[in-house]
């Protein structure tokens, strides 16, 4: 079946505080926000490619007409939080973290371009390589890469930062390297909201590309410690504690098993298969979160890290990684 997204919505948070979801929050289907003050707005991201962020704003044309965007956050280095940076207006300062705007500087949309025509011309062939050619082009054939003009952010910061918008505080707070190396989440306090980002997956498997897994804990214990009665994701629903603690024990149960089979000698494909099919995967509610196949990058993650081996990020390496995604994709049914 060909993959079309679902429908997004602009979702009232708050006072003056909006969420973009994207249901069904899977790959590439990230939130956005927007924060309205007195005359002016932040907009928190923008999305994977320029023609879902010019819907996204005309979405919130009836806000920002009366209270124009002046600020951008750009929450992390992912493209599906920041490629549509170039269509939002041409006088607003974009923020992000130091660590995210130093990968910025070297994103280049042109790979995802070859990535996608790739997968299509693979699709067709038997195998391993026809199984990783159909997953990857039905994740990516949503997006319009080759519209994407680079825009990266104007200004960064370490650590924490705070703004005025239209009068309202907005806390900005790195919480990375979690998900990606400079990870920040966005605190409204006079509204109680939180927009967590991608430290944050509600009904679908998070993936941890930077890590380690302690970090990420920190993080969610940095969005409990904001007690904020909202919190918005970087995927999925609007939700609430309950949803934060659900995540932190799939780090929990996932960090300590990875560790024994690494100890053990298992490579990460042979850790995430046999994870996949235990009793703990099979019973646990992440096993019904979208994108269970996720796992093999979360354990291959994680043993990077035991073994203190740089990220692979050769164009090679993703291949190998989606293959094994999408060879385990097909034997969860997923």
């Amino acid at each position: 079946m060909e993959r079309r997204l679902a429908k997004p919505q602009l979702e009232r948070v708050a006072d003056g505080v909006q969420a973009w979801l994207q249901p069904v929050g899977t790959w590439g289907e990230s939130n956005a926000g927007l924060i309205a003050g007195d005359g002016e707005s932040l907009l928190v991201d923008t999305l994977w490619d320029e023609t879902l962020t010019r819907r996204m704003l005309a979405a919130m044309a009836s806000i920002t007409d009366v209270a124009p965007i002046r600020t951008v956050v750009n929450t992390h280095s992912d493209g599906d939080h920041w490629w549509g940076n170039d269509v939002v207006p041409a006088d607003a300062e974009i923020v992000t973290s130091e660590a995210s705007l130093a990968i910025m500087r070297q994103a280049d949309p042109a790979e995802f371009v070859r990535f996608k025509k790739l997968a299509g011309a693979l699709a067709h062939l038997p195998g391993r390589a026809g199984s990783f050619g159909r997953y990857t082009r039905e994740m990516l054939r949503p997006f319009a890469f080759d519209e994407v003009t680079l825009r990266p952010a104007t200004r960064s910061f370490a650590g924490e930062e705070t703004l005025r918008v239209g009068g309202r505080q907005v806390r900005l707070i790195q919480v990375g390297p979690a998900h990606t190396p400079g990870d920040l989440v966005v605190h409204v306090p006079d509204a109680r909201v939180v927009f967590a980002a991608d430290v944050l997956f509600v009904g679908t498997t998070p993936v941890i590309w930077a890590g380690p897994v302690s970090r990420w804990q920190a993080a969610l214990d940095t969005l409990v410690s904001l007690d904020a009665e909202a919190y918005v994701p970087g995927h999925g629903p609007v939700c609430g504690r309950p949803e934060i603690e659900a995540l932190r024990e799939y780090w929990a149960w996932l960090q300590p098993a990875v560790e024994e089979r690494h100890a053990a000698g298992r490579d990460a494909w042979q850790t995430a298969r046999e994870l996949a099919r235990s009793p703990e995967f099979a019973l646990a509610p992440w096993r019904s979160w979208h994108g269970p196949e996720r796992l093999v990058i979360n354990v291959a993650t994680i043993q990077r890290l035991l073994d203190s081996e740089p990220p692979a990020t050769s164009p090679l390496a993703t291949i190998r990684l989606f293959a094994r995604v999408a060879a385990l994709g097909r034997e969860l049914g997923s």
